[in-house]
């Protein structure tokens, strides 16, 4: 099938030169859409959408089912054989995995000043 859309100038020269991947940048970003209401988004919303003191941030992990589907995916990833999807879906733990470790050295970070004052 074949689609003509109209790209505001700031975008379209963003495009560039990764014009001819256009194809490729629309599946990454509609899996990557998707993948925002992955298990782990929603699990991680959900926990501090409760207002977790510092002490359960500090030992938050995922659910067994999450990390065995990170697990999976990384395996996948290592073989190359993510769909795009899958590779959204790695992606979006990363960068949530990253967020958690932040917010975990925040919560220590209150909890050592509980201790010391």
């Amino acid at each position: 099938m074949q689609l003509t859309i109209a790209l505001p100038d700031h975008l379209a020269h963003r495009l560039g030169s990764d014009r001819e991947h256009l194809v490729e940048i629309i599946e990454e970003g509609l899996a990557s859409r998707c993948s925002k209401t992955s298990g782990l988004w929603r699990e991680v919303a959900g926990f501090l959408g409760r207002g977790p003191r510092p002490e359960e941030i500090a030992r938050f992990k995922p659910s067994e089912s999450l990390i065995k589907r990170s697990r999976e995916l990384l395996y996948r990833n290592r073989e190359q054989s993510l769909t795009p999807e899958e590779k959204a879906e790695l992606d979006d733990m990363a960068s949530l995995d990253q967020f958690m470790i932040l917010l975990k050295a925040e919560a220590h970070k209150v909890l050592a000043a509980q201790r010391s004052s």
